[in-house]
């Protein structure tokens, strides 16, 4: 449990960016799959209660890329941060 406390308790460099870069290319295949699929009149992007296709439809999913992406990276890193808190605690009263 020591080893286990010391290793982890220390607070991360540069999570923020790392956790945003890894959300946003596991988010971008999606995307991608989605412009495809807008483009070819199967699946429309929904704005405003408007379907819309094309080069338009292309526009808002790449527009909302960096938006989803922020909504993925803030709650985890507000979730890892907590834990990462809880640990220092730990550590402090334990070692």
């Amino acid at each position: 449990m020591k080893k286990l406390i010391e290793k982890y308790s220390k607070k991360p460099d540069g999570l923020f960016k790392t956790l945003f870069v890894t959300f946003l290319f596991g988010y971008l295949p999606f995307a991608i799959l989605h412009i495809v699929l807008n483009f070819a009149g199967i699946i429309p992007v929904n704005f405003n209660d408007k379907a819309i296709y094309g080069w338009q439809g292309a526009l808002v999913i790449i527009v909302f890329i960096p938006l989803i992406v922020v909504l993925l990276t803030v709650p985890t890193w507000i979730f890892f941060m907590v834990g990462n808190l809880f640990l220092r605690f730990l550590r402090k009263i334990f070692l």
